[in-house]
């Protein structure tokens, strides 16, 4: 294991230890590093597990391979443990199979599937997977991007494939890597994880060009459904029932922008001389009450709170 100040790399191999240790060992492990899971070993006896651990503070990557195996996670251990992290499995090889209900997803090398611990689900692999497991903390993804069943990531092309290449490089640089070098690394893969999550590639013309225009004129006060509406020479009918197509409305659009945007600029050194009403304004907000309220709901904490995390990384 090496430490450097609080970023810890750590490594364990299951082959190293008695074969009947090894199941328990490794329940003990994964439930340290990703909290209350249930495991169904496909053979408990000599079971084989590698992991490289990655982790400053709420940031962690995990590099592993096993042997087959089956891991739970129940409505139960979602409720009381209190963990509304993210994590998100990039298979390096092999075949990952998720579920949520009744829904099922398959991903494998070229993928991603995104999943919150404030959820039951299920994840299986067969012998001599492996994967990168990045756990993400709530308070980076918005609200409107946090996936309630497993969410698959496209990594093959565009901003994925540079996700993908992100996360390769900061597993294989791990032992240059300073404190600093890492957090700062790791905030970047997980802006670049919310966008390809909240990518809009797919989305009617319609709704392309409404997110569009609202991600450039956000921070203008006027801004509501009517005007973009209007400023997109539509009726607000016909923009209400396609952006409601794919899950969203002019609202909650405009409502998002302005929470990113404001998120970016508390985040930002060289916006820390403006004062928390002053960032709400320049964001669009016209009431800093109204600002502290909905940046609490979509983050989970205060605007001050956000600004104070982001001064320690």
């Amino acid at each position: 294991m090496t430490a450097t100040a609080d970023y810890v790399v750590s490594t364990i191999d299951t082959t190293l230890l008695p074969a009947t240790d090894r199941p328990g060992f490794w329940r003990e492990h994964v439930r340290f590093n990703h909290g209350g899971l249930d495991f169904a070993f496909d053979e408990t006896m000599g079971f084989s597990g590698k992991t490289v651990v990655q982790r400053s503070e709420e940031f962690q990557l995990v590099e592993f391979s096993s042997d087959a195996i089956v891991y739970s996670r129940s409505a139960v251990a979602a409720r009381s443990d209190d963990d509304r992290s993210l994590r998100v499995v990039v298979p390096r090889a092999g075949t990952f199979r998720c579920a949520y209900g009744d829904d099922r997803a398959i991903v494998g090398r070229g993928a991603a599937v995104a999943m919150s611990m404030a959820a039951p689900f299920s994840i299986e692999h067969g012998p001599g997977a492996r994967a990168w497991v990045v756990s993400v903390p709530e308070s980076a993804w918005p609200r409107s991007v946090v996936p309630v069943k497993p969410r698959v990531l496209d990594l093959a092309t565009g901003m994925g494939a540079v996700a993908a290449a992100m996360t390769e490089q900061l597993s294989a640089q791990r032992d240059a890597l300073s404190v600093s070098s890492f957090r700062e690394v790791s905030d970047a893969l997980t802006r670049m994880l919310v966008g390809v999550a909240s990518d809009e590639s797919r989305w009617p013309d319609v709704a392309q060009s409404a997110s569009a225009l609202v991600k450039t004129q956000s921070d203008d006060p006027t801004l509501t459904p009517k005007t973009l509406a209007r400023r997109l020479g539509w009726s607000l009918r016909h923009v209400q029932a396609v952006t409601q197509s794919v899950g969203t409305n002019p609202s909650e659009m405009i409502r998002t922008s302005r929470l990113v945007r404001a998120r970016a600029r508390l985040d930002d050194p060289a916006q820390r001389h403006r004062t928390v009403a002053e960032i709400a304004h320049q964001s669009g907000f016209g009431s800093v009450s109204t600002f502290n309220a909905v940046f609490r709901e979509e983050f989970g904490m205060s605007p001050r709170q956000a600004r104070t995390l982001s001064e320690r990384r």
